[in-house]
């Protein structure tokens, strides 16, 4: 991995910094991006100081909005001439239902719009690495979920977990038919980190689904260095390295869930998902 450019959303904290650590420990050049630029500088000086890489870049980007992703997206094209790995794993979970500010849910506007937006308008530069890898980070959750299009804009019931498997289900469809789409060109998988300890469950939630989450991560959460496990496996490993269009738990391909093979529903996200965040 030694000099790999390698772009981790989501990367001041959590899943993303660990994975930033683990990649930077390789050598590789490291870009994260995420919505404070307190924490952003904290964690690369964190990455720098655990192992001696001193390639580490950061960008300030709201995943929730369109216009900071574009801008984003321009200061990357701007600063690089190639990415050689996009890891898009920048996400949240909300305890009401909101609309981000293009009119979307903020759950599947963060979670799956982000990733959506974010990698078409980084398409060219990862073309142009004869490594070429992008990879998402998605969910067990996805098991679970369904696509309601009408949910994207409107507020239909709102659940926090519906809301959640939905957007998680998006992200291993999205990976099918963007596969398919770049075929020879880029491999692109997605996986399940596992049940993480981090504070994605707490952040913004009442006071009863905060008390769930941290008990649950206590009992049975894993480190984050092991949740960024796979993430870390699908950027680095030449055992993937022809592997595209998969679902992988535990650093192993797994059978993901029967919609999620849906081919007429992958093709059907991407065209709304186009509808709803053009990406020329």
């Amino acid at each position: 991995m030694k000099d790999k450019i390698i772009l981790i959303t989501g990367g001041s904290s959590g899943i993303g910094l660990a994975t930033a650590e683990a990649l930077a420990a390789k050598g590789a050049q490291i870009i994260i991006a995420a919505r404070s630029e307190e924490k952003l500088k904290e964690a690369a000086a964190q990455i720098e100081s655990k192992t001696g890489n001193k390639n580490i870049k950061y960008y300030v980007a709201d995943f929730s909005s369109q216009g900071s992703i574009r801008s984003l997206a321009e200061q990357v094209k701007r600063d690089y001439q190639k990415i050689d790995v996009l890891i898009n794993n920048a996400g949240g979970v909300f305890p009401a239902f909101k609309l981000n500010e293009d009119g979307l849910e903020m759950t599947i506007g963060t979670n799956h719009f982000a990733y959506f937006l974010l990698t078409n308008l980084l398409l060219d530069l990862i073309k142009k690495s004869d490594y070429a890898r992008i990879v998402n980070v998605a969910s067990g959750s996805h098991y679970q979920g369904k696509i309601d299009y009408e949910s994207f804009t409107k507020d239909k019931g709102y659940f926090i977990l519906t809301a959640y498997a939905q957007s998680k289900l998006a992200n291993v469809l999205f990976t099918a038919e963007l596969a398919e789409r770049l075929k020879g060109l880029v491999t692109v998988n997605c996986l399940h980190p596992g049940f993480v300890k981090t504070e994605i469950g707490t952040k913004g939630t009442q006071w009863y689904s905060k008390f769930f989450w941290s008990l649950s991560s206590k009992i049975g959460g894993i480190s984050v260095e092991n949740g960024a496990k796979t993430s870390v496996y699908l950027a680095s490993s030449d055992e993937v390295k022809n592997t595209t269009g998969k679902y992988f738990d535990k650093c192993k391909e797994k059978d993901p869930a029967p919609l999620a093979k849906d081919q007429a529903l992958q093709k059907e996200l991407w065209r709304v998902s186009e509808q709803l965040c053009p990406i020329n």
